[in-house]
């Protein structure tokens, strides 16, 4: 065995058993990231030393050929040609930041994987190949060491740990797992190990003893399950293990003995027990720790699919090819429905379909799901036809069903997506008899050698520097997680500088950096008008309004980066002239991107006001009620409306409707109390500031106004404690000390 086959084994041997287990806490986000790195350094390193071993090596290209080759190369080149259309080929080449999993250069690389496995991997274990016995041992014992984590987190072991100098924080958490950001999408990976422990004692030779081992370690997962209790893995135990019995009994494939259906069965009992109750209450109490595990917020079914839909008819481009690889963040915020404005997610912009073939749907088109389920289609059917001739096509059949079940009921992260393209590598592995083998001779043609060894060359000089690139990324990125944990404003701002300098290509990045600058800004002007430095604050003005354009450059789609660019100019519109202008058009756009958010018609409502335009803004503000009649925001705004045009009568009017039906709302109740203050009406101010400090303590603005009152009132110790408690909120605020002063 060469120093080139070895490295070819060794990563595959090591991506199977680190991809499900595999992160780090150095970068902003610790799974799914680092996880994408470390596909991408073992696949890149494997497929050039395969290549270089055939060229340089063995002067020959051999290339094994399944009947699967051609429709997994017609899926990724539609992906290919989504993202080189894609609205935001940023997140279509890396991933959408934050999730990363849905990216083009992760699909090849796991488009590569499956070439790799297809053309290096043996059915049978032998000393020059990597065998396919071999990669389900690695994986099972990755199983194992994912199953064992779970375990000393759900239950607070490592939380009790915490203090120990070298565990990352994140171990501490409950909801901890290294297969996946949440426990629900380690409950996804549970139900599919299930199904690969179930398929091993199924698969087993005749006469073979199954180890118990095998057996303790499905129970174990059983309680996990039982304890996050995650119905869609449920709903995959159960179909797949249902469609499983079907086929088994349809071709008589346990005739033998019929008695290994009989686990199978079993699981499908718990699942169909499991689904309607809540197993984790009954078992451990509804007040424990373990029946109250934090919960992942994923997309409702019917929504990712009506989503998905309408991405890929928003027009005649995304028919063909959706809006592109990894932008369902695009999708989300152009097609959310006015339904989502009703629940208390409503603020939340997802990046991932509650449903992998919906998000596909959306981002690819039609000629991507119509590819991605032809790929399936396929290999459902080859499997059909070897189904009786392997016990391991048996097994990787029943591992590859789950993954799909998966794929309807959840989204794909990175390690569901890599057991996906292994099972699917592996399975042309197990069938054995479709596969052909192509092979490129040129040992007697040396000037072919050159060409192929220059192609070699040059992919080895391209690999190093897309290792460059990822290192300059990944320490972007590490700046960028330190500049979240700091408190120093000015540390924190170097920080973000430094990430932007070392990936000046992610909007990200540069739309939180202009934050910063603004922050500074805010903090310079706050302080007393002899004491600031105009030139400094004139020019962190301009650097903030740059960095958040630039980003707004970088990605024109993405919402966020527009309400970043007009949340600026709005806060500096007493510091740049035209500001005004410029954020309502900021805003504008994030409302064609965003058309059903009322946060953005209100804040644009808000600048027309600024701006002297009493018509738009009352337009605006009607547009925020009509997708969120219940945000309060905007009902404010309408009210104080007409307090600007003169009219403070129908304002308060108004505002005592909106203190009826919204009685906790602290803003509506502040502005009512400012409205009776105006009015002359100090008594019932009063009453309402003193119902603000009360539903929220730390009320600066309304202790401030209820001192105001009091002192109207002439009760001028009640004022002075007023105004010592905004003192004591915001310390040396000059103000605030001389109506004290003036006060006593």
């Amino acid at each position: 065995m060469t120093i080139l086959d070895r490295v070819i084994k060794y990563s595959l041997y090591l991506l199977t058993f680190l991809t499900p287990l595999f992160f780090l806490p150095f970068s902003f986000e610790v799974f799914e990231y680092n996880k994408q790195a470390l596909l991408l350094l073992l696949v890149s390193l494997a497929f050039f030393a395969w290549l270089a071993k055939m060229v340089i090596y063995e002067k020959e290209i051999r290339f094994k050929r399944s009947p699967l080759d051609l429709f997994v190369l017609a899926f990724l080149g539609v992906a290919i040609l989504s993202a080189i259309f894609s609205v935001d080929k940023t997140s279509s080449l890396y991933g959408f930041y934050g999730r990363f999993s849905n990216g083009l250069m992760g699909l090849l690389s796991l488009g590569a994987l499956y070439f790799l496995i297809t053309n290096n991997v043996s059915s049978k274990s032998e000393n020059s190949n990597i065998s396919l016995d071999g990669l389900l041992k690695i994986f099972s014992w990755s199983v194992f060491v994912a199953v064992l984590f779970s375990y000393l987190s759900v239950f607070g072991i490592f939380a009790k740990l915490a203090s120990l100098s070298f565990l990352p924080k994140i171990m501490a958490l409950r909801i901890f797992n290294p297969t996946a950001a949440s426990l629900e999408g380690l409950s996804i990976f549970l139900a599919v190990a299930a199904v690969f422990l179930v398929g091993k004692t199924l698969t087993a030779a005749k006469g073979t003893k199954v180890s118990p081992f095998i057996y303790l370690q499905l129970a174990a997962i059983l309680v996990l399950m039982i304890v996050i209790d995650f119905t869609p893995a449920w709903l995959i135990v159960l179909i797949t293990f249902a469609l499983f019995v079907v086929l088994s009994l349809w071709k008589r494939v346990f005739r033998d003995n019929v008695n290994r259906l009989l686990v199978p069965i079993f699981l499908i009992i718990v699942a169909v027990a499991c689904i309607p109750t809540q197993p984790q209450v009954l078992i451990f109490g509804e007040g424990s720790n373990i029946a109250n595990l934090m919960e992942e917020q994923v997309l409702d079914q019917k929504t990712s699919w009506q989503i998905g839909l309408g991405g890929a008819t928003d027009s005649i481009k995304s028919s063909f090819l959706g809006s592109g690889v990894g932008t369902f963040n695009y999708d989300f915020a152009k097609e959310k429905p006015l339904s989502i404005n009703e629940s208390w997610l409503w603020q939340v912009r997802f990046d991932r379909a509650g449903a992998h073939f919906a998000e596909i749907l959306g981002t690819m088109g039609f000629l991507g799901i119509l590819s991605y389920l032809a790929l399936v289609a396929i290999f459902f059917m080859a499997s059909y036809f070897f189904l009786q001739q392997k016990s391991q096509a048996l097994l990787l059949l029943m591992v590859f069903s789950s993954l799909i079940v998966g794929q309807f009921v959840y989204y794909q992260n990175t390690t569901l997506a890599f057991l996906f393209w292994l099972v699917l590598g592996l399975s042309v592995i197990a069938w054995q008899k479709p596969i052909k083998e192509k092979v490129i001779s040129f040992k007697n043609f040396p000037e072919l050698s050159l060409v192929f060894s220059t192609v070699v060359i040059l992919v080895g000089v391209g690999f190093l520097a897309l290792y460059f690139f990822q290192v300059k990324f990944y320490m972007a990125d590490m700046n960028y997680a330190r500049a979240q944990e700091v408190d120093l404003s000015l540390e924190r701002t170097l920080l973000l500088e430094k990430a932007v300098r070392l990936n000046p290509g992610l909007p990200q990045y540069r739309a939180v950096l202009a934050r910063a600058y603004l922050n500074d800004v805010l903090d310079e002007t706050a302080k007393p008008q002899e004491e600031q430095d105009s030139d400094k604050v004139q020019l962190l003005v301009a650097t903030s309004i740059n960095q958040a354009r630039v980003a707004t450059e970088l990605a024109p789609k993405q919402v966020a980066m527009w309400e970043t660019l007009g949340m600026i100019y709005r806060e500096i519109r007493s510091a740049a002239s035209g500001a005004t202008e410029w954020g309502i058009k900021s805003f504008n756009e994030a409302v064609i991107l965003e058309p059903n958010n009322p946060v953005l018609y209100t804040e644009l409502g808000k600048l027309y006001i600024a701006s002297g335009d009493m018509g738009q803004a009352r337009d605006q503000f009607a547009k925020a009620v009509a997708v969120k009649a219940d945000y309060t925001d905007a009902l404010i705004q309408q009210a104080l409306l007409f307090e600007k045009e003169g009219d403070a009568q129908t304002s308060l009017s108004e505002m005592e409707k909106l203190a009826v039906s919204y009685p906790l709302s602290s803003e509506i109740l502040f502005q009512l109390g400012r409205l009776y203050f105006n009015n002359n009406q100090v008594a019932e101010a009063v009453t309402q500031f003193k119902r603000v400090v009360i539903l929220v303590p730390d009320h600066s603005n309304a202790h401030y106004s209820l001192g105001v009152a009091y002192a109207a009132q002439n009760k001028t110790d009640l004022a002075i404690e007023e105004f010592k408690k905004v003192l004591e909120l915001n310390p040396g605020n000059e103000d605030v000390q001389t109506k004290i002063d003036q006060l006593r």
